[in-house]
This record gives structure tokens, C-alpha cells and sequence, in this order.
């Protein structure tokens, strides 16, 4: 099989990396597919009786015809007697693509799940400062970056939070990178970068790009939202579980059903699902209410035999996608535009104007606790007050439901 153009652009990412090779004169020649979809092409080779992989650039910023090119170039150094992995000389630092590779793995080691969006949003965005060495990215580069981005939004749809975004994680990344070199975890002999500042300083925020959420359902929206019809029964219960338990989206649509426990009626998330669990890895325990558990055994008969409480509708051996849940609701009729997110503010806000102390607001929510005492030495579930506090929540809807 000879690898097009069309065939790459077909290609999907899988759940782990793989590679696909090119059968055909340039011996192992091939393309390496990342889980965010990331394609990059190699070249393996054999040196010293050791299988080695050279980085030949990530496609598109380095095309098919010139990725195969340099595959040959490589290919007639390997053949002359040397390895082209060790001829980088004393100069040659770590390019952008391997600043970027270290970042990522970063997140990975400390437990962001957000990293394969990451990765997807530098990859498809920042493709022409990819083999730049870091060390030589000027904020003129960086801004070059976000310009184009911006460049392909519409008045419809401006690009100006994506440009906010993906400045985030670039400034991040050259921040991680700026540490690396003196990180004594790093293994000897890994790549070096020698950076002297964060060139993503100098780029300022699009801040009018940067809205704070304050919609919140009134009462009646309420209403409205919990009798739809509108969307389906399954996408319903997720969402009566949203504004019951004033949880995140991706807490509920990735929970399994091992995570319920109905005899000591709790619901215990791991700590790999949980935003603000990556470094101190505490699970988060909630109870479990009696409207809760209604609704959670309903759905548990939706699922049927699949692992997860909302199971995808392909495969039900993965859960449910996140934006699932935010197209059904733009379906239903009667309520002024909102997101998901607003179903978290209502919950606060309501519960906040019902008496319910803010301490445990912020323990149901598992918002980080950013005092020392907190993150390091409390280890009080508040299991007690979380559940006085979400049955008072629940006494009040069923008040204004009417049941």
C-alpha cells in the first residue's frame, strides 16, 4: 500500500498510538497516529543491531512528497555507516515539536485529562513553528501562530477564544520547558532546550473574547426543562442528575456503575475523572438522595449490560460523549439558549439563596481548596453536611415541582 494524500487524510486515531507503514521502495517509511489524532511520519531503521524510529515532521506543515524526500536523504546516511540520530552536534536543541511532546507528557504524568485536547488544538494550529528549536520561538512567531487562527473565523464565528486557548497552552508549554533542563526527575541525556524566557509573554489576551458565564434557569425554566419532551428520556435523566447533584458534565456522562453504592447510598467518583483531583488523587464522594437514586435506577435499565450509567449509543463499552448531552438540550423548547455549565451555576445560586453554607457548596462541587491545611491534612469526607445539604436542595425542588 503507497501512502496519499486522501489515504492520511482518512486515516482516525485509535485509543493508543499506532503506526501504519508504506509498502513499497522506501523501506520503513510510515506514519504514527497519536489518540488525539495527531499524524507525524517516521522512518524505522536498524543501526547497530537496534531498532530506531527517526521524527521525519508532522503532517500537514511537512507534506508527503517532502517527508519522503527527507525519508531518503536519512536512508542514504543510514546506508553510508551512520546513525542520523547521532550526528546532532553540541548546538542543536530541542525543537518545538519535542517541547510540545514534553508537555504533554507532563499533563499524562500528572493525571490531566485534558491532554489529548491539548495536543489536537497545538497540533492542527502551531504545524509551521513545529521543528523550529524552542529556543529560537521570538513572540513575532507566537503571534504569527494566533493570527492565522484568527484568520479563519467568520463574524458568525470569530476564532478569538480558540486564539486565547491555544496562547494558554503555548505559554504553558515554554513554561514547563524554561524548568526542564534542571528538573532532576528528567533522565540523563534527554533532549535539552535552553530557554531564557517564555516568548508568549510578550503576546497579550483578546480579553474581550473572555466572557464570564452568568446564566442561570429561573424557577419556571425549571419547570419547563424537567417535563420536557423535547429530548430523549436518557439525555432527561442526565440532566435532572446535573441539577440535582451540581456536578460537572464529564463526572456524570463517564461514571460507571460501580461507582454507585446503594446500600451506603454514595456515589464515589476516582480521582482520574475529576478536575480538581490530578495532583492530590482523593477521590469525590457525594450521596446519594432518594430523587437521585430513582433516576439513577431508571437509567441503569437504559444501560443495560454496558459498564457505564449513560453508555455510548455505537459502543456502549465507551461512555457517552460529553457534547451528547449539549446538542439534546438545544432541542427544548421554552427556555431561553443556555449550556450545560448554566445547570452548575443554577445549582449554586439556588442553593446558596436557600441558606446552604458556601463551604459545602464548594465540597459538593469539589471546587479546589486551595488552602494548606485543606489540600494537605483535612481528610473529613463531610459526607454528613453533604447530605444534609443536598436533601434540603432536593426538598426544595420537589416544592417547586409540585411533587
Amino acid at each position: 500500500m503507497k501512502l496519499t494524500d486522501n489515504y492520511i487524510k482518512g486515516v482516525s486515531a485509535k485509543e493508543s498510538a499506532y503506526r501504519i507503514y508504506e509498502q513499497g521502495a522506501d523501506k520503513g517509511f510510515g506514519l504514527k497516529v497519536t489518540p488525539a489524532g495527531s499524524i507525524s511520519f517516521f522512518l524505522q531503521y536498524s543501526f547497530s543491531g537496534k531498532q530506531r524510529f527517526y521524527n521525519l515532521g508532522r503532517y500537514p506543515s511537512v507534506s508527503l512528497s517532502d517527508a519522503r524526500i527527507k525519508c531518503r536523504e536519512v536512508r542514504a546516511i543510514i546506508d553510508s555507516g551512520i546513525d542520523p540520530q547521532e550526528q546532532s552536534t553540541p548546538n542543536r536543541f530541542g525543537t518545538v515539536c519535542d517541547l510540545f511532546n514534553y508537555y504533554i507528557k507532563k499533563m499524562q504524568d500528572d493525571g490531566k485529562r485534558t491532554w489529548a485536547a491539548v495536543e489536537k488544538d497545538l497540533s492542527a494550529n502551531c504545524g509551521d513553528i513545529m521543528d523550529m528549536q524552542a529556543n529560537r520561538v521570538e513572540p513575532s512567531h507566537i503571534r504569527d501562530v494566533l493570527h492565522r487562527i484568527l484568520l479563519r473565523g467568520t463574524p458568525e464565528k470569530p476564532k478569538e477564544v480558540m486564539v486565547n486557548r491555544v496562547r494558554a497552552y503555548l505559554h504553558r508549554a515554554f513554561k514547563v520547558g524554561i524548568y526542564h533542563d534542571n528538573d532532576p526527575t528528567n533522565p540523563l541525556g534527554s533532549v535539552t532546550f535552553k530557554l531564557s524566557y517564555n516568548p508568549v509573554e510578550a503576546i497579550p489576551k483578546i480579553t474581550r473574547a473572555e466572557v464570564v458565564g452568568d446564566r442561570n434557569l429561573s424557577i419556571d425554566e425549571i419547570q419547563i426543562l424537567w417535563t420536557s419532551t423535547d429530548i430523549g428520556e436518557q439525555m432527561l435523566i442526565a440532566t435532572k442528575l446535573l441539577l440535582i447533584f451540581g456536578c460537572r458534565l464529564m463526572e456524570l456522562c463517564g461514571a460507571k456503575k460501580s461507582e454507585f453504592d446503594f446500600d451506603a447510598m454514595t456515589w464515589t467518583m476516582p480521582w482520574e475523572r475529576i478536575k480538581t483531583s490530578g495532583k492530590n488523587k482523593r477521590p469525590h464522594l457525594l450521596p446519594i438522595t432518594p430523587m437521585a437514586k430513582t433516576l439513577i435506577e431508571r437509567q441503569w435499565i437504559y444501560s443495560m449490560d454496558s459498564d457505564y450509567l449513560f453508555p455510548g449509543r455505537i459502543n456502549p463499552n465507551k461512555p457517552i460523549r460529553n457534547t451528547s448531552l449539549s446538542h439534546a438540550l438545544r432541542r427544548v423548547k421554552g427556555v431561553d439558549s443556555f449550556n450545560v455549565r448554566a445547570l452548575r451555576r443554577t445549582w449554586k445560586t439556588i442553593c446558596a439563596e436557600i441558606g446552604i453554607e458556601k463551604s459545602i457548596m464548594d465540597r459538593i462541587q469539589n471546587h479546589a481548596l486551595t488552602d494548606v491545611s485543606d489540600k494537605h491534612y483535612n481528610k473529613y469526607h463531610y459526607l454528613t453536611e453533604k447530605r444534609a445539604a443536598l436533601e434540603q436542595w432536593e426538598r426544595y425542588l420537589e416544592d417547586i415541582l409540585g411533587k
